[in-house]
This record gives structure tokens, sequence and C-alpha cells, in this order.
């Protein structure tokens, strides 16, 4: 366990010098930097006429186009784990150096499981931090431009000096938020899901990224990493298959189902991949 762990830490630090550090920061970059426009493109008549204007956290979050670059910076992040753990077969002696390290086969595979599982939480915690700190000045700008504009409900009642401060809440806005919700979910449904289908997209790239004898099993293993997306954001698919054909779908019980079959699958596939290391005869 401490070889496994060690290996890991390596690993993880490895990465993030090679890459892992330029697409946090640039995705991070990016939304804030969007964020910022859209809370700033409110000039003092955008309350004038229309009540719904009024531009709560969880809608200056889902307009800005932020979850999108979440998503962009996710699969790029999944994209250079693969070639990293890729590399080192292709790009020098650096899986040989490794499986020949005092440890077993499947000690390597779960090295490389951790690492990319941390470099993932990581990604999604960094993410949460930024949303909580952007709150206050995002926020700030609508209050401002409300309580300096008119709003007229009817052509008898205009209301000035409009204070929103009240209706532009952190905590709903994760329960409001398509985006905020499905990525950083408080229902338990839901973070289990985003679990067991981040645990099956991981299982897979590291499988995919160890495993280069067939192009065929690392086609089946990419589709996999789309499964478990679909799984870690089902709440997401759920919400715009409802805005487009107009049903009325919920999260429940098929979340459980698909945590429960991600999960399974994650286990099954983490067995096969330690047992084609075993097998290898090259190294």
């Amino acid at each position: 366990m401490k070889n496994t762990l060690k290996l890991s830490n390596y690993l993880f630090h490895w990465y993030f010098r090679k890459s892992g550090r330029y697409i946090l920061s640039f995705s991070l970059g990016i939304a804030s930097l969007l964020l910022l426009i859209s809370s700033s493109l409110s000039p003092n008549n955008t309350f004038q006429h229309i009540a719904k204007e009024f531009r709560t956290f969880d809608m200056v979050i889902d307009y800005s186009g932020t979850g999108l670059v979440f998503f962009l910076g996710l699969v790029t992040l999944f994209i250079t784990l693969f070639i990293q753990m890729n590399g080192f077969y292709t790009n020098g002696k650096g899986m040989y150096s490794i499986l020949t390290l005092p440890m077993k086969r499947c000690q390597v595979f779960y090295a490389f499981f951790l690492s990319a599982s941390a470099v993932v939480f990581l990604y999604f915690a960094l993410w949460l931090v930024a949303m909580v700190a952007l709150y206050i000045p995002i926020t700030s700008m609508y209050v401002k431009a409300a309580f300096q504009s008119v709003l007229r409900i009817s052509q008898s009642v205009t209301v000035r000096d409009i204070d929103t401060s009240i209706s532009n809440g952190f905590f709903l806005a994760f329960h409001r938020s398509i985006f905020l919700s499905s990525c950083f979910p408080v229902s338990w449904i839901q973070v289990l899901a985003l679990s067991g289908g981040m645990f099956l997209s991981i299982t897979a790239i590291v499988f995919a990224g160890l495993y280069n004898e067939s192009v065929f099993t690392r086609v089946l293993l990419f589709l996999v990493v789309l499964a478990g997306f679909f799984v870690a954001f089902y709440r997401a698919w759920i919400f715009f298959d409802n805005q487009l054909f107009y049903s009325v779908r919920t999260i429940m019980p098929q979340s459980l189902y698909l945590f429960v079959l991600a999960g399974l699958l994650g286990v099954v596939l983490m067995i096969v991949a330690i047992n084609k290391l075993k097998r290898r005869k090259d190294i």
C-alpha cells in the first residue's frame, strides 16, 4: 500500500507539471471572465419592463456558458490523462521501469487509478471554490443595477429602489442552476450518480491508457467513458430532455439504478485490467 501511494503521488505531481495545472488555470480563468462579463452587461434600464429580467446567481451561472467551459475542461482532463498513461508505452521506457518496481502489478493499476481520481477530484474542488468565491462580486453587480432601476409591473404599478439581495440566494443556486446542481449536487441520489459515473469513466480511461494491444478494445473503453459521463451528469440530460421534448421525467429512481450499474461495471473493468497487466509477457 505504501508503494502504491508513493507511485500515485509521483504520477499526480508529474501530470500536473506537464498539463494539469494549465487545464485548471485556463478553464477557471475563462469561466471567471465569462461570469464577470455576464454580470457587468446590465444597464440601468435592464429591469424596466420585465420582472423576470432579475437575474439570480443561478441564472448568471447558466446563461454565461460557464457549464460548457467546465465540461470542455473535464473532457480535456480525461484526454490528457489518457495521453499521459499511453505515453509511458510510446514515448520511452517509463512503463517498463514502473512495472519492475518492487510491487505487484495490481498495485501499479491502483496507483494510476488513484492519481487520475485525485486529478479529477481536484478539478471539481477548485471549480467549487471558484463558484463560491465569485458569488459576492457577481450578485453585487445585479443588486446595484436593480436598486437604480425602475420596474413597471403595469400601467398603474411602478416599483423603485428595488432590493434584490434576498432573491440572489447562494444555497438556492445549487438547487436551481442546472450546472451547479449537476456538477456539485446537494441531493444524495445525485451525489451517488455523479460519483458512480466518474468512477466508471476513470476506470475505463486508465484501462485504455495502460492497454495498447487492441484498438477495438480501446474504442469500447472510450464508449464506456462516455457512458460514465452520462451516469454522472444524468440530471443534466433529464433537464434538456424536459426542455426540448416537454416531458416531466425525474432523476428518481433511474439515477440509483445507473449508479449501481456504473459501480458494478467499474469493478469488472478494474478486475479485467489488472488481469491484463498480470498476463503481459513483453514486460
